[in-house]
This record gives structure tokens, C-alpha cells and sequence, in this order.
């Protein structure tokens, strides 16, 4: 009998031992499968969480685009997150917006529509900003002796390179009476009373010249304002903010006037401007000849004996100005304005594809192309 209770006892002790070591291995399993699941939970939440964080923290570089001052408008800078990114992108862009709708003469509340309106009438009282380009722009048509004229606006609007209209070469005695018009000496401005005065009705400011320039200025000086020391804008009109992210200049690269898809020398450039005028862009071609926009303000014809100029300087105003005078001036005198201004400099393109490079750019320029 006792034998018999010591098996039931040794069964029982057996039993339980076998019903714990499956008990054991199932909780194991139910473990096991456990962290098999939530380690890969885990890895994909610090995933997002990471990238959620370098979205919206990390220091990257941002690239916007927009349509505005009528052209594709790219700027690039470097920000601590998206969303500091993007409330410098509306500042800047902002900013861009707000002076265009002062300078543009195709928007009818601007301060350059009212002065043309009242030409012949009486002054009008401008914004500072425009007071200050339209004086910037009478002193660069002294120093270029007219070369560049900031009342062509008539003499654009009679070849229709600006309207909705087609252009056209316009005959001679058309010109010739539009010229009477184009005259920088005979505008008239009161710097304490911030006024405007087109004496002759029929005159009209056209400050795209140099206005664009300025804009751009003014965008990086939104960039500044709000702590970015790299910046890029590009509105045809190049302004640069320091030098790139990585402290290497920027490399702009200057096209073949005659394919556009061509490279034929990049400059290395920080905290400058640069700005090409060209015989290709707005532009037509009738009985075989080439009309561009760029009025010699003289002729009343397009300007002849240049394919492209490039101008850098200090002041993406300044670079944008001087394009145009020294393209108006042809190669020898717009290379001699370039050399006398400090702080400029050019790369001209005759339509022989002859370059002409200013002193101060022979030993930092990188030509991609041989030169005769």
C-alpha cells in the first residue's frame, strides 16, 4: 500500500513537472513572439520620428520656385526645418510680390502706371523704393551718356515686346516720332517731396532695367533679416548670399548665347550679383533678321554688335543696369564703361562668338570653351 501511494506520488510529481515545462515553453513562445513584433514597431517609430524631426528641425537646404515679376523665380537658402523654411520662403516671396506690384507697369495701381499716367499733367508722389531706383536709374543713365534710358517705355510699346500684342518692326517715321519721347534728361524728380514729373505727354518709365535688380537685392536682404547667411536667387537677375553652404563660392554658369543649352564658362562668386543681357530672349525674327528687346535708345532699334553681355557686381541693381548699358554701348565702350566702375565686371559675346573678358575675371573665370 505504501509502495502503491509513493508511485501515485511519483506520477503526480511527474505530471506536474512535464504540465510546468510546457507551460514554460508556451510563455517563452508568447514572448519570443512579442519582441519579434515590437522590435520592428519600434525601429519604424524612431524611423519616423526621425525623419518627422529633420523635417521640421534639421538644418537642410530648400528650393522653391515661383511665377512672379513675369518669370520663374527660384530661391535656395539653408534653414533649421521645413517649417522655418517655409515662413522664410512667404517673407521673401512676399517681398518680391509686394515691390513688383510698385514697379510693374502692367499692374495698374503701381507707382510707375500713376507717373505715366500723369505725364504731361503733373508730379506724383511715389514710395521710397521707387523714388530711389528711378534716381539710381537717371544716375546709370548719365554715367552710360544714355545708353541705358529709363523712359523707353514708349519705344518698347511701339515694338510690342511687352504687350499682348505681337511685335513688330515698326516703320522709320513711327520711330522717329516716338523718339521725341525717350529723353532721361528731361525727367524731373523732387527728393523732398518724393516726386515724379514725365513733362511731355505720351513719355512713360520703364524701369525693368533695373527695378528686377533691385527686387532680388531686396529679397536677400529678407534672407538677412531673418538669420540666413547663404542664400540664392534667381529671377534672371542672380543676387548671391554669402558664399554655399559648404563655404565654396557659388558656380554660375554663363550660356552660349547661341544654344542655350551650352555651358561656356563658369564664375566662382559669393555675396555678389550677376545679370546677362542678350539678343535671344524676347525676341523675333522677320525676312530673316534678328529684333530683340534691348532698344538703343538713340536708334530706336535694337542694339547691334553684341550677342550677350555678362556683367557681375556688388549689387544684383547694379550688375542688371550695366548689362543693359553695355550691351546698348557694343564691345569697346560697354567693355570700357565695365573696366572704369569698381566692384564690375564682364564677359562680352559678339554675334561671331568672339569673347572679351574684363581684367579683373581673367584669373577667376573657367572657360569651357577655346578662345581664339
Amino acid at each position: 500500500m505504501l509502495s502503491c501511494l509513493q508511485r501515485e506520488q511519483r506520477i503526480s510529481l511527474t505530471s506536474e513537472h512535464s504540465f510546468s515545462k510546457t507551460g514554460n515553453i508556451k510563455v517563452w513562445r508568447q514572448k519570443y513572439f512579442k519582441v519579434v513584433y515590437i522590435i520592428p514597431v519600434l525601429v519604424l517609430i524612431l524611423l519616423f520620428g526621425y525623419l518627422y524631426w529633420q523635417t521640421l528641425y534639421a538644418v537642410n537646404t530648400f528650393t522653391y520656385t515661383r511665377m512672379t515679376m513675369d518669370t520663374f523665380v527660384e530661391i535656395r537658402f539653408q534653414a533649421q526645418g521645413k517649417r522655418a523654411a517655409e515662413e522664410i520662403r512667404d517673407e521673401v516671396f512676399a517681398e518680391i510680390e509686394r515691390l513688383e506690384n510698385m514697379f510693374s507697369r502692367s499692374v495698374e495701381t503701381s507707382d510707375v502706371v500713376a507717373v505715366n499716367n500723369s505725364a504731361g499733367l503733373r508730379p506724383v508722389a511715389v514710395s521710397p523704393e521707387v523714388f530711389f531706383v528711378t534716381e539710381q536709374a537717371l544716375r546709370y543713365a548719365e554715367l552710360s551718356k544714355g545708353a541705358f534710358d529709363p523712359t523707353v517705355a514708349p519705344l518698347t510699346d511701339l515694338w510690342g515686346f511687352f504687350s499682348d500684342k505681337d511685335s513688330r518692326v515698326p516703320e522709320p517715321g513711327e520711330i522717329e516720332s516716338i523718339l521725341q519721347l525717350v529723353d532721361y534728361r528731361l525727367v524731373e524728380i523732387d527728393p523732398k517731396n518724393q516726386t515724379i514729373y514725365l513733362p511731355k505727354r505720351g513719355m512713360g518709365l520703364e524701369l525693368g532695367g533695373i527695378a528686377k535688380g533691385f527686387i532680388v537685392d531686396q529679397a536677400l536682404e529678407t534672407f538677412l533679416n531673418a538669420g540666413i547667411e547663404h542664400a540664392y536667387v534667381n529671377a534672371g537677375d542672380i543676387g548671391l548670399l554669402g558664399t554655399r553652404p559648404d563655404g565654396e563660392p557659388w558656380r554660375i554658369g554663363l550660356r552660349n548665347p547661341r544654344d542655350q543649352r551650352d555651358i561656356i564658362a563658369i564664375l566662382p562668386l559669393a555675396n555678389a550679383a550677376v545679370d546677362t543681357s542678350g539678343d535671344y530672349e524676347r525676341a523675333f525674327v522677320e525676312e530673316g533678321i534678328n529684333y530683340h528687346h534691348i532698344l538703343d535708345p538713340e536708334t530706336g532699334m535694337p542694339a547691334r554688335g553684341l550677342a550677350s553681355v555678362t556683367v557681375t557686381a556688388k549689387t544684383t541693381m547694379e550688375a542688371d543696369v550695366l548689362s543693359t548699358a553695355a550691351f546698348v554701348l557694343g564691345p569697346e565702350k560697354g567693355l570700357a564703361l565695365i573696366e572704369e566702375l569698381p566692384g564690375a565686371e564682364g564677359v562680352f559675346v559678339t554675334p561671331e562668338f568672339e569673347i572679351t573678358i574684363t581684367s579683373g575675371l581673367e584669373d577667376k573665370i573657367e572657360m569651357l570653351v577655346q578662345q581664339d
